[in-house]
């Protein structure tokens, strides 16, 4: 989303919003959002699907036959509706910023939050929950929480919610995180070496 203009954003938030109320409306927001991404996701790997999508020398009547014949029966038909109508206006290119704003006003009408948290070593059960309690108390919110390993790390945890600064109230709970993980790393790190001094010291003995 960083990448994409106000008029861009502003633009796909009124498809999304009026998307998400119809599928409110059904109990079937989340069927919506997920086939929304899903597809969104494979414009983004598929070069010929996402011409097929987005090419303006396509004639809008082919692409409306297409989608038909492609999506029609396989996928919800708010998605199929969906598609015609940003094909009919001429918005298919918008697909991928509809997804995320999508995903955006849904996860704001649950008062959830996508946060992002990058560890050395994986988190146990017991610093995952003190961290969503933690972040949950801070940002009000259902905490989706994504877990990336990254062994470049030095110590502690990266913690990113959008564009969202801590303050330090959380900063000092994230913190205890921080060194807890730090703690048991150097555990770990402190027994394999054992342990190889062991398996060396067996090696010797034979």
């Amino acid at each position: 989303m960083a990448s994409l203009d106000d008029r861009t954003i502003a633009v796909s938030r009124v498809y999304s919003q009026s998307m998400l109320q119809l599928a409110e409306a059904q109990s079937e927001a989340e069927i919506l959002g997920d086939e929304l991404s899903q597809l969104a996701e494979l414009a983004g790997k598929d070069e010929l699907f996402a011409d097929f999508l987005s090419r303006p020398l396509i004639d809008p009547e082919d692409r409306r036959e297409s989608l038909e014949t492609l999506f029609r029966g396989r996928a919800h038909d708010l998605l199929v509706d969906s598609l015609q109508v940003l094909n009919r206006k001429g918005r298919m290119a918008l697909l991928p910023a509809v997804a995320q704003t999508y995903q955006e006003a849904l996860h704001g009408l649950r008062h959830q939050r996508e946060v992002t948290v990058r560890t050395a070593i994986p988190l146990t059960d017991g610093l995952r929950k003190s961290l969503l309690a933690a972040l949950g108390q801070h940002l009000k919110s259902e905490i989706l929480l994504t877990e990336v390993v990254d062994t470049s790390l030095i110590g502690g945890l990266v913690v990113q919610a959008g564009d969202n600064k801590f303050d330090a109230s959380v900063a000092t709970g994230i913190k205890n995180l921080g060194d807890a993980l730090l703690e048991r790393g150097s555990r770990e790190i402190e027994s394999g070496a054992s342990l190889a001094n062991s398996a060396d010291q067996a090696d010797e003995e034979r």
